[in-house]
This record gives structure tokens, sequence and C-alpha cells, in this order.
């Protein structure tokens, strides 16, 4: 195993004293993501499968790069400019989990290719259209891309029906030049987040083990079983114990937001301790109207709430609600101590991947010392 010093090493490095960081700024624990790192990378060996964390989590070449060295297979992003990036900074093995759909984007598929020989990059789709046209554009530049394809898992998102749809679009791919089957994603993000460790394992089950009878009884005795399937997530990862996943896609176990944290473990179902809370955002007293109530400087700009509120980091008796775009409110109890104009306080968000994209800059913390500083290269990347 390298060290953090030698990973994280970056020409960008600062050091600083905590309190010397203005705010609000987006902090990461890396004591605390190493714990992490190693937790979910044993878990999944211990499961038999491979680690493919998504990146969507936190748009960081430098975390991508850890995550491969604690052993994952690769990584996912959600976006072709995400993907983009991570080629960019040294990513040599993405899974794009998103289908694309316009000249512009087919292209920019090619290019990537073109760009990095040495890169194995795969696209979900789940449309002839898609094969038709990626397979034009990558025959007419001599490569060949590969493909997984989406199956309906529950979400009613993306994902072609399991049954005669799949086994025609499966046959479509080996037919076209320009393009390779290499697989299946079958993703219920929608149960995620579901309370309760043995409710959320059962319902992520039940969404996916008829992709597995039509693989065993159809798709394989036809020759068209798939070499890879890819899934799961940090709340579901150990649901499919002897199914066939070959890989878990789980992004957010490296910074453990508080909606995460909510959802439970194998000993509780209140509270999810399999990681830690590593990621924060440092934040401001800039007002105290009353006793009960007191005002920071992150609002909405600075703490998504898509998931609910964050949590006050020491202080459980503290309810955060957002003030709008740039106030965050605090309601404190009664009886609460003083809290003075200028003091400064940590809060864990409640969704790691759309916090990552308020900020620029990731500050990495060590015993209380800034150590690190990344740019969040991924912000943004939405295209």
């Amino acid at each position: 195993m390298l060290c953090w010093h030698i990973l994280f090493y970056t020409p960008f490095i600062i050091m600083m004293k905590l309190n010397q960081l203005d705010t609000p700024a987006l902090i990461v624990d890396l004591d605390v993501v190493e714990k992490n790192l190693s937790s979910m990378q044993s878990r999944i060996n211990q499961l038999g499968m491979k680690l493919r964390p998504h990146t969507k989590a936190h748009k960081t070449p430098e975390l991508a790069l850890q995550q491969i060295a604690h052993g994952a297979e690769g990584v996912c992003t959600s976006k072709l400019g995400e993907a983009e990036i991570m080629a960019a900074g040294g990513i040599t093995d993405i899974l794009i989990t998103t289908p694309i759909a316009n000249p512009m984007k087919y292209q920019r598929l090619i290019d990537l290719h073109l760009r990095h020989p040495e890169g194995k990059f795969s696209q979900v789709i789940d449309h002839a259209d898609h094969v038709i046209a990626i397979g034009s554009l990558a025959a007419q530049a001599g490569i060949s891309v590969d493909l997984l394809i989406e199956v309906e898992s529950g979400q009613q998102r993306c994902g072609v029906t399991v049954g005669n749809d799949l086994t025609k679009l499966i046959q479509l791919i080996l037919q076209t030049p320009g393009v390779n089957y290499r697989g299946i994603q079958a993703y219920s993000g929608h149960l995620q987040q579901v309370k309760g460790y043995e409710n959320r394992n059962a319902q992520a089950r039940d969404a996916v083990v008829n992709l597995f009878h039509f693989i065993e009884e159809t798709l394989r005795p036809m020759g068209l079983a798939p070499e890879v399937v890819s899934g799961g997530g940090t709340g579901t990862f150990e649901a499919y114990q002897g199914l066939g996943f070959t890989e878990m896609q789980a992004g957010s176990y490296i910074f453990m937001d508080a909606s995460y944290r909510r959802i439970g473990d194998e000993v509780s179902d209140a509270t999810n301790k399999q990681f830690l809370p590593a990621l924060k955002v440092w934040t401001t007293v800039i007002s105290h109207p009353t006793p009960q109530r007191a005002v920071v400087d992150a609002g909405m700009k600075s703490l998504s709430i898509d998931l609910g509120m964050p949590e006050v980091e020491a202080f459980p008796e503290v309810k955060y609600q957002t003030g709008g775009d740039e106030h965050g409110i605090l309601n404190l109890p009664d009886n609460p101590q003083t809290w003075n104009i200028g003091q400064q306080l940590m809060i864990i968000p409640s969704h790691c991947d759309t916090t990552l994209n308020n900020f620029d800059t990731l500050y990495g913390m060590r015993n209380g010392d800034i150590v690190e500083t990344w740019k969040i290269a991924g912000r943004g990347r939405s295209d």
C-alpha cells in the first residue's frame, strides 16, 4: 500500500491551521477517508466481487487514484464530461453510466478513445439508436467501443426491459462494426437509502433477481451471457451475494454523508456505521439574533438539501435548516450555551455528490491542520 503523502502529493499543497481557512470551505478528513477506502475494499473482496467506485461522489481525479491504489478495478462516471476529466487525470479504466444521445456526444466519446489509446472506456446504452450511432463513428475512426446495456431494475428511469428486447439489443451489438458487447448494468438507485439493512437488501435483491434468471435460462444457452454485470451502491453492495454481479459501483462510502448514515447497517436500523463521515463544511456564525437561533455563512450555495438537512458535528441537539442561498439557520435547544459571533464549526453534508458541486476546492485535513488542497475538477461537468 502506498503512503498518503505520496499518493496525495500535489504541487499545490498548502499548510495552515484550520482556523486560518476562510469560510465556507469544503473539508475532507484524510485519516477517515483512508479508513473508509480500506473498509470498503476489504468488504468487496470478501464478497468475491470487484469495486468500481462512482466518482460522482468526489469528482476529483486524485481521490480516484487513491481508490484504485486500494484495489479498485477502475471507476464510474455519470457523464461523459466527468470521464474526460478522469482520463485527463490519469484514470485508464472508466465506465460511463448514463446513455448519451446526440452527434456531439457521440463524437466526443470517439475522441476520448483517440486521445487516450491506453484507456479502457465503456459506455452504457439502452437503445438501438445508441448502438448504430456509436458503431458508425467508431468504425470510421478504426476503433471499437465497449458497451454495457442498462436494464430496468425498478427505478423506471433508463433501461431496457429484461426479456426479448434485451436479447435483440445484445445481438445488434454483436452484429454492428465498431462496438463490442461487454456486459450489463443493473443499478437500483432508488433503493440505496431505504431504511433498515434487511429491508433494503431484500428490496435490492428482488429488483434484479429476474435479470439473473434470464441470464442463466436464456442468454447463457445462446452464448450471450455478459462478461460484466455492474451495479449496486453504498447502500446495497451487500445485497447481491450469489446472484452474479461482477462489480459494485459504490461511491458515497468515501465520504459517508448524513443521508447515508441514517439508513442503518447490519447492527442498527437507525445508524450506518460501516463507514465514517469524512466530508464536512467549515462555516462561521455570522449572526445570533435570539438565544434559540444562530445563523452561519453556509446556505444552499454550500450545503445541498436534496436529501434532507445536514447535521452539525459535535452538536446533535442543534438542527440546521436552510435560510436561503447564503444563510444556514441553526435552531438551538432551550437554555443553550452562548455562541459567539465569529465562532466556527463543522457541518456534515446530507448529500456529498451535490455538495461537491458547490465548491471549486477540496481541502485535506489531518489533526486539525490543512495539509492538502485539490481542485474539484469534475465540478459542473454535467455535460
